[in-house]
């Protein structure tokens, strides 16, 4: 079952400015969701959310990886900056 705060934010998604597009899926999979009663609209919606996090994080990590090596590079020569202040 779905939580408060779930409901809460489906129901914001459901009432935000939509536009139409199209979507190909295989016969199977259309008639599978139909039969579940899975809300292609929305599914579609946090499939495509999902691979912008993803392809967005790829890219960052894609630019920024010159930065995080020479970081890397830093610790492992000097160690961890402040490390000194550590409790644990």
């Amino acid at each position: 079952m779905f939580s408060n705060m779930e409901m809460r934010m489906g129901n914001a998604l459901e009432n935000r400015e939509r536009k139409s597009t199209n979507v190909t899926l295989p016969p199977d999979v259309l008639d599978r969701a139909k039969e579940l009663g899975i809300n292609l609209s929305r599914a579609s919606e946090r499939g495509v959310r999902e691979e912008i996090q993803e392809t967005e994080a790829r890219r960052w990590a894609d630019d920024n990886a010159e930065l995080v090596a020479a970081y890397t590079a830093m610790v492992e020569r000097n160690g961890l900056p402040l490390a000194k202040y550590r409790t644990f």
